[in-house]
């Protein structure tokens, strides 16, 4: 029983992965699972999801072929690392927004500091705007997307695969300017 136990508190801990760029509600809606298998390691604190694993909580999906949740002692989530080809998270941040879009070989959330890390292949979309490279960081409560320089604990030392990235920033909507703007006179 206690094995069951630990393995649906790693599954609840799921849900906190990514309730800060979340609608209000996910935090509040059931974790659904669904994977071909699952395994609990208690003495690591961990549990891996294995076979088109599909990850759900409110507006957020993730997607993968592996997903591993690690915990703390305390059975706080320390990293989430989804594995797939490619793996893919989609989130709504806000009501009336476009959810957030991303996808990469592996993706890494780490708790602690509130990031999500795509790496090899990486793609994010966030409100039209595009980025893509080896490695992009999206740093959560500050809203910050590195692109370009992986971390050597990140990706097993390499560099980011040394490849250019590619941002698309779409131009901001004029109709909230055109109040600034003198009438045009007949």
């Amino acid at each position: 029983m206690r094995c069951v136990n630990s393995l649906l508190a790693l599954t609840l801990l799921a849900g906190c992965a990514t309730h800060a760029l979340a609608l209000p509600s996910d935090s509040s809606q059931p974790i659904r699972i669904q994977a071909d298998s699952a395994t609990l390691d208690d003495k690591r604190n961990t549990a891996v999801y294995t076979g088109n694993v599909i990850i759900t909580q409110g507006s957020m999906r993730l997607t993968g072929g592996r997903v591993t949740l690690s915990t703390n002692a305390n059975g706080e989530l320390n990293t989430m690392v989804t594995y797939g080809s490619p793996a893919t998270y989609q989130q709504t941040p806000e009501a009336n927004k476009a959810p957030v879009k991303a996808r990469a070989q592996t993706i890494e959330y780490h708790a602690d500091r509130e990031t999500i890390v795509l790496i090899q292949e990486a793609f994010l979309e966030q409100s039209g705007n595009t980025f893509q490279g080896d490695y992009v960081s999206y740093d959560i409560p500050r809203q910050v997307v590195d692109a370009g320089r992986g971390s050597e604990s990140a990706n097993g030392g390499q560099n980011g695969g040394g490849g250019r990235i590619e941002i698309v920033i779409q131009p901001r909507s004029r109709s909230n300017d055109s109040s600034n703007e003198e009438p045009a006179t007949p």
